[in-house]
């Protein structure tokens, strides 16, 4: 008996998958660096972050239609970390402008792959470990938007009252399963506020997985963001050939950099909004690596060869030697070759001041 091809097996509403990876991960500094941000670390398997997502949505579209978009000098680590990608599909930003130009970027060259596709603005460098359930609600998200011109957004139903996170308001009668309506975006709120959100059951985290129909999007862009597509486009004409690089040299010269949330997803009224039924995290600093971590003795998390003495609550990196920790709680230890990170569990968003420091007094070589 024949089987039926691996193609033949996905649903007709075939997405195109953009994964933005172009990211400087600063809040896990000391081992994140400019030329080795936080995708391309392996920091909850034995891969990169980066690989995780790619192998997560693979098997749902296909390699051919996956798009990278990274910028400055991570292009040759992407693609080395991405091989069954051809060059044209791991595209280079000679600077970062922020998600809006990135976001016009990867949906047009998707529009060149196939312009009726919906496509997925995917982040690089979440943690989502129920595969399945994934790509069980990703497919439909993608089956909604190919029938509708609006935006889907998955929202995380939230644990705890979170205020490092974006939340969406969703409507009064947002079912309990399928897609319903969200009403706004919300910026990330005081722990009261956070509080109330999380009592009341009508807010969601933001995940930052859009997907779009693409007529939507364009209606977007002529909305919000015209200057954006007028510099981007050009660019998009000549994928594909020798000039595309120096053609994106010019768009990104004077393009202006703002958030495509900013720009576009909070003016939104109304768009479609899709409760995740997946664990998700979107590892955005130590402390939130911690809750994922493996176990330690003493109640400690991490990866480290420890011996603990009255210590309990720290979250430690240091995986290459033994640690002694000696009536020490609720810290944070990273060892790197050249720099050591030690701070409280409560100041890990504090990190960026070290970062602006570094700056500030040149020293480049640990950035």
């Amino acid at each position: 008996m024949t089987l039926p091809s691996r193609n033949a097996l996905r649903p007709l509403s075939r997405g195109i998958c953009i994964i933005m990876a172009g990211g400087r991960g600063t809040r896990f500094w000391p081992l994140s660096r400019a030329d080795r941000p936080k995708q391309l670390l392996a920091l909850s398997s034995g891969r990169s972050l980066l690989r995780e997502t790619f192998d997560r949505i693979e098997p749902l579209v296909g390699a051919d239609r996956i798009l990278v978009i990274t910028s400055g000098s991570l292009a040759e680590p992407t693609r080395a970390e991405l091989p069954e990608l051809s060059p044209e599909q791991v595209i280079n930003e000679p600077v970062g402008r922020n998600t809006a130009p990135c976001a016009v970027l990867g949906m047009g060259v998707a529009g060149r792959i196939d312009p009726a596709a919906p496509v997925a603005l995917l982040p690089a460098d979440h943690y989502i470990p129920d595969l399945e359930k994934f790509r069980s609600q990703l497919q439909m998200a993608f089956d909604h938007v190919a029938k509708h011109e609006t935006v889907l957004t998955l929202g995380i139903p939230p644990t705890r009252p979170e205020t490092g996170y974006g939340y969406i308001l969703a409507a009064e009668d947002f079912p309990d399963s399928g897609v319903g309506t969200g009403l706004g975006f919300v910026e990330k709120p005081d722990f009261s506020t956070a509080e109330q959100y999380v009592r009341g059951g009508k807010h969601f985290w933001n995940s930052g997985i859009f997907v779009w129909n693409p007529r939507f999007f364009e209606k977007a862009c002529d909305s919000d963001i015209p200057e954006i597509r007028r510099f981007v486009e050009p660019a998009v004409d000549r994928h594909g050939t020798k000039s595309f690089a120096e053609a994106l040299d010019v768009a990104y010269r004077d393009c202006p950099a703002v958030s495509l949330d900013v720009a576009v997803m909070e003016k939104l009224t109304g768009f479609a909004l899709l409760a995740a039924d997946f664990r998700w995290s979107d590892l955005g600093s130590w402390d939130a690596w911690g809750e994922l971590a493996e176990p330690l003795p003493e109640e400690n998390l991490g990866r480290a060869d420890l011996l603990p003495v009255d210590s309990r609550g720290n979250i430690l990196m240091i995986p290459e030697k033994l640690v002694a920790l000696v009536g020490v709680e609720n810290m944070i230890i990273v060892d790197s070759a050249d720099a050591l990170l030690v701070c409280r569990k409560d100041q890990a968003q504090r990190l960026k001041e070290v970062i602006v420091a570094l700056e500030k007094t040149g020293r480049d070589d640990l950035l």
